[in-house]
């Protein structure tokens, strides 16, 4: 049986890997951003972790002079990383998944991960996080629903699942209404595409007072650590006078395996608290087990640099003991076959081009020595003025133009093709 324990693989500093993944457990999951795993992907610009064999065959072989136990049911999530997405052209994107996934090598062995039923690939991660507070939750799943249909095109055989490009949660779209993201309907069509639903639920221990509120058993547990398991109706019973409760992203959306991909308390770190802390996480694994319908948590993060300073795990030695000690928690969730009770990803189109325009691409993959004027007239399918260059740049903040980065057209929306 399934374990939902589980381990976020550092994204740097990469110390006490066997126990980071024996905390994980060989039937447990782990998040890993995908380029680790690769020399370099030159598409998002980042280089790979040889020191570690380049990951896949430690998370599913093993690894013996480090103790590390082979695996082959452990869940290994591949999330697909880029600085931000919204820089890229999807499809570019689903073609270097499938160039690099498809041909992994590291410490003498070769896969196609693409292959293995036991990994899941998300494409993004936290778009209404870039910028902070973006709540345009179509265009989010607009892109995501086109980096599926062109994996489904390039890669139709695959076995590794697809997993939801997981948001920040707190992004309500209906006011008074938490969790109503989910509710917008290309949300619903990619919710169904999907075979795994994401999240990132968090307690936080940072909040004045020590944030014991926003933990299992605190007051406020269903809008933070355990706001995807909230029944609905329960605000309207505890919390009345409000819009109707219409409960967290599994009474939503019944039917479908959740994947906790991120979750924490932001007090990691804290070597004075790490006994409340591991007792959220416990009760936090307690209550995912018990709902039947979690594949994994898998704790943020095991080691960072200083942007995750309040999140490393590996900086408090009671803590990380204490994960690795903590019992099982056995889910009889079973990860999914690839495509089983999905609905296929068909493109959705944006808004209609305004009236005159040209119906050129909507978004534009920069080429090499490309200026705003090139890209302009490429996009209008006509020699672009300077006026309208312009406007091309100030629509896309003046980024640095460079090959593959993905220019959005202010005059279609965005990051679509039609």
């Amino acid at each position: 049986m399934r374990v939902v324990n589980g381990m976020h693989i550092s994204n740097s500093h990469h110390y006490g890997v066997e126990q980071s993944l024996q905390a994980a457990r060989v039937d447990g999951a782990v998040t890993i951003l995908h380029h680790q795993m690769f020399p370099r992907d030159e598409v998002v610009d980042q280089w790979g972790d040889v020191e570690n064999e380049y990951w896949y065959g430690k998370l599913r072989h093993g690894y013996p002079p480090q103790g590390i136990a082979p695996a082959p049911k452990r869940l290994i999530h591949v999330r697909m990383f880029q600085p931000n997405w919204r820089d890229y052209d999807p499809k570019l994107i689903a073609q270097q998944c499938v160039k690099l996934l498809s041909n992994w090598q590291g410490g003498g062995r070769t896969a196609n991960l693409l292959m293995d039923p036991y990994v899941t690939v998300s494409p993004c991660n936290e778009q209404n996080l870039e910028p902070v507070g973006d709540k345009d939750y179509a265009l989010h799943a607009r892109w995501q629903l086109a980096f599926w249909a062109e994996m489904d095109k390039i890669a139709p055989d695959r076995k590794a699942t697809s997993c939801l490009g997981a948001w920040a949660y707190g992004g309500d779209i209906i006011p008074d209404v938490p969790d109503s993201e989910y509710t917008d309907p290309t949300v619903r069509k990619l919710l169904d595409y999907v075979d795994i639903l994401a999240t990132h639920p968090y307690g936080h221990m940072e909040f004045p007072g020590g944030g014991l509120e926003t933990l299992p058993g605190g007051k406020d547990a269903y809008w933070h650590m355990l706001r995807d398991f909230r029944p609905v109706g329960w605000r309207d019973d505890v919390q009345p006078g409000h819009k109707h409760d219409i409960g967290g992203l599994l009474a939503q959306y019944p039917g479908k395996p959740l994947l906790i991909s991120e979750c924490g308390t932001f007090a990691h770190s804290d070597k004075g608290r790490a006994v409340v802390t591991l007792k959220a996480m416990a009760d936090t694994l307690a209550v995912a087990a018990a709902s039947g319908r979690v594949l994994g948590v898998t704790w943020f993060i095991w080691n960072s640099g200083p942007e995750h300073g309040h999140n490393c795990i590996w900086d408090n030695e009671a803590l990380r003991n204490g994960l690795m000690n903590i019992p099982d928690y056995p889910t009889p969730c079973a990860v999914p076959v690839r495509g089983a009770g999905t609905s296929p990803p068909v493109p959705l189109p944006g808004p209609t081009p305004p009236a005159g325009k040209p119906g050129g691409e909507v978004h534009i993959v920069v080429k090499k020595s490309e200026g705003w004027m090139k890209v302009a007239s490429r996009l209008l399918g006509r020699q672009a003025t300077v006026a309208e260059a312009n406007a091309l740049a100030d629509y896309n903040g003046h980024i640095a133009l460079h090959p593959h980065v993905c220019v959005r057209s202010p005059w279609h929306d965005p990051c679509v093709k039609k």
